[in-house]
């Protein structure tokens, strides 16, 4: 990355080659259909090319890019929200598609419906509506640490359930 930074187009290029693939694979295990992970995969490389240059190599390069992912794909959500006007759920993305749904996004929303409602609701606003945890606190009236601890509860019990 640094080399890239410098403006070696070959480093840049590899770094492209290496993280291609897996990103791709991110984006359409997160629902996304093949054209959209496509997308966001261009789009995530692209944020990539920009901050090259002002990259400092504080963490390892693969959380960094992670990052720019989840930022891509929120900033996806909030466009495909904001097109169809309603938000972007699970169970509205299952009624747009007659519940045609793929196994692994069934398991999901099964194991979503089986978690307490306090938990679930911080996960569909954070993760399904694109909200930040400040404005998942802010829309809920509870505090910034309340919705981290709900999150993190929430998520460790869907990686069980899925785990399984």
């Amino acid at each position: 990355m640094s080399r890239a930074g410098d403006g070696c187009r070959s480093s840049f290029e590899a770094l492209v080659q290496r993280h291609r693939g897996g990103l791709l694979a991110r984006f359409r295990k997160l629902g996304l259909d093949h054209g959209a992970a496509e997308d966001c995969v261009q789009d995530t490389l692209l944020r990539v090319h920009r901050a090259s240059a002002a990259y400092e190599a504080r963490a390892p390069f693969g959380a960094f890019l992670m990052r720019l992912a989840r930022n891509v794909h929120i900033d996806w959500c909030r466009r495909q929200k904001l097109r169809r006007g309603t938000p972007a759920s699970l169970d509205a993305a299952a009624d747009l598609a007659g519940r045609d749904l793929p196994p692994e996004l069934l398991d999901l929303r099964e194991a979503l419906a089986r978690l307490p409602a306090r938990w679930r609701k911080v996960v569909e606003l954070s993760v399904h509506q694109g909200l930040s945890q400040a404005e998942v606190a802010e829309r809920l009236g509870i505090p910034l640490g309340t919705v981290k601890s709900r999150m993190h509860h929430a998520l460790r019990k869907l990686r069980g359930m899925l785990d399984d």
